[in-house]
């Protein structure tokens, strides 16, 4: 039997606003008139289309904004705390700045980012984090799982400074080039691990004391 369009969009609709979240078909497992099941098939393609999105990470758009976590970047805490208080900003003033531009950001999650804990890897984030801060965005991104300690020291270790100091090291102590860098590397470790958290220039600088301090010595 064939049904009255008007009998087949009311029984459409009763079995459409019945779905509580479920395909059509599903709603609609007791129909058996063809012509209503491909009208049930129909409105499910529909419904999938709006109720689905791709992935995050395989989202082309959410990658055009930088809302994908990226796998080698993150945030450095440190350069964020140092930001914010340049900025004169306290944590509860920078949250709410970052809220107000749609970001769900709590001032427990600052005092977290800014412990090194939880570190966020949304490039997008840590873009706004720097307009809001006034900092350059790179400078407030670090590789994913890198050491700040070890990050100054290897680049102390590369500057053209240190290898000049590590020639000087091996002249005096009568060794190679390559034993001299590691023993003023070590010095460097000693310094860090006592707990402090000394800049480049300062390391280099203790560096070029000791150096100064065993010519001296040698050559009194």
């Amino acid at each position: 039997m064939t049904m009255h369009s008007d009998d087949r969009d009311q029984e459409l609709a009763d079995i459409l606003d019945a779905r509580a979240g479920r395909s059509a078909l599903a709603a609609g497992a007791g129909v058996n008139r063809p012509e209503l099941r491909k009208l049930l098939e129909a409105a499910d393609l529909a419904w999938v289309s709006e109720q689905t999105a791709p992935p995050l990470a395989d989202d082309p758009v959410a990658a055009m904004l930088g809302l994908v976590p990226d796998s080698e970047l993150e945030l450095d805490g440190k350069a964020l705390s140092s930001a914010r208080k340049r900025s004169g900003l306290t944590v509860s003033a920078l949250a709410k700045r970052l809220s107000d531009r749609g970001w769900e950001v709590t001032g427990r999650d600052i005092f977290a980012w800014e412990s090194g804990k939880n570190l966020p890897r949304v490039p997008a984030l840590i873009n706004a984090l720097a307009e809001v801060a006034g900092a350059d965005a790179d400078r407030l991104r670090r590789p994913c799982g890198t050491d700040p300690e070890r990050a100054r020291l290897a680049a102390v270790v590369g500057s053209e400074t240190f290898k000049a100091l590590a020639q000087r090291w091996a002249r005096l102590q009568g060794t190679t080039i390559a034993l001299a860098s590691s023993a003023l590397e070590s010095r460097m470790l000693v310094a860090v691990h006592r707990g402090g958290a000394p800049e480049a220039d300062v390391l280099l600088a203790s560096l070029e004391a000791l150096v100064d301090s065993v010519e001296g010595t040698k050559g009194s």
